[in-house]
């Protein structure tokens, strides 16, 4: 409760503090988002008072306590369907550093004074069927304002200074010709463990229909295609012979029997054959891959100023987390003091 006494302050001089900022810029016009702000520090104020503290500390953020609760809320919401007790403990590692990082941009943009409109908000209820649904809970639609604010942060802070010269696309496009050109191949989902009684139960767990094909490769794949949910794309005598001859029996929608490589035993699911363009289809697609290319490099520079401004936030933060209330082996990256 000290802690919560604390936050209060905080939450209390920041409420404040936007009041005095925002009633002077934008006088009435913004009264209505003080008035949300209010609402959410009564809510808070709320949460302190019933005991919303209760569960263990996990985490101190710069002086903050994180509690275990928020960070099972936070998996429940990202993870679907899967049961948390069942993710294994690299992926609720991994996890775990998302919701830090999260909180630690968070935090920034309060501080920068950075916020979204209840009218934005709105929009993109009204955009995502899911928030249209009656089924949509309140916890759902307050992480999609968390992820409007942070793709906000993004834009006006990450982002700000990125270019892109014509130099660099060209330079890209020639180091990817190989790309341009256009042979036969198929997109495919992958699943690879080290044992085959793991890829048996997996395949039963994807054909029988009880679980997701690509939230599977996700959660227990250890090929480098994991985290893109096992998709990949190949072109024809890319793959080894073994693995390949496999894949070109399979249809779309197909899952391949367990077999066995070099690097594992693998689960192939087929997403799409890719076959060559007619002539005078050939040109225009050859315009749409390098325009493809060119979004590469933006996507590129893109991602690696948002990686420097997070590696800046962390390396400047206070982070200690609590091994034994966790509930499981911490293996993550950002445990450095």
């Amino acid at each position: 409760m000290r802690a919560c006494r604390s936050e209060l302050r905080h939450q209390g001089r920041l409420l404040y503090s936007l009041q005095a900022l925002n009633l002077h810029r934008r006088g009435v016009r913004d009264a209505r988002l003080i008035r949300v702000l209010c609402a959410l520090f009564i809510a808070f104020l709320s949460a302190c008072r019933s005991g919303g503290d209760r569960s263990p500390v996990i985490v101190t953020l710069n002086g903050h306590e994180i509690h275990r609760d928020e960070f099972d809320r936070f998996l429940a919401l990202k993870m679907g369907e899967f049961n948390n007790a069942d993710l294994p403990d690299a992926l609720r590692s991994e996890m775990l550093d998302e919701y830090i990082k999260r909180r630690l941009v968070l935090d920034d943009a309060a501080r920068l004074g950075i916020s979204v409109a209840s009218a934005e908000i709105e929009q993109t209820a009204q955009d995502n069927p899911q928030m249209k649904s009656s089924v949509a809970s309140a916890a759902t639609r307050e992480e999609m304002a968390r992820d409007l604010l942070i793709e906000k942060y993004y834009r006006q802070v990450a982002l700000r200074d990125v270019r892109v010269s014509p130099e660099e696309v060209q330079q890209y496009v020639e180091k990817n010709q190989s790309r341009l050109t256009e042979r036969p191949g198929f997109l495919v989902r992958e699943i690879r463990v080290q044992s085959r009684g793991e890829a048996e139960r997996l395949r039963r767990d994807v054909t029988e229909g009880r679980r997701d094909f690509a939230s599977v490769a996700r959660l227990h794949s250890d090929a480098p295609n994991a985290e893109q949910n096992g998709l990949a794309r190949y072109e024809e005598g890319q793959l080894p012979g073994v693995l390949e001859k496999a894949v070109q029996q399979l249809g779309p929608g197909d899952v391949s029997p367990v077999i066995e490589s070099n690097y594992g035993f693998h689960i192939f699911k087929l997403e799409q054959r890719i076959l060559p363009h007619a002539p005078e289809e050939r040109r225009s697609q050859l315009d749409q891959r390098r325009a493809q290319l060119a979004d590469e490099v933006v996507a590129r520079k893109n991602q690696q100023a948002v990686d420097k401004t997070i590696e800046r936030l962390a390396s400047g933060a206070a982070i200690k987390i609590n091994d034994s209330a966790l509930g499981f082996t911490y293996a993550g990256q950002l445990r450095h003091n």
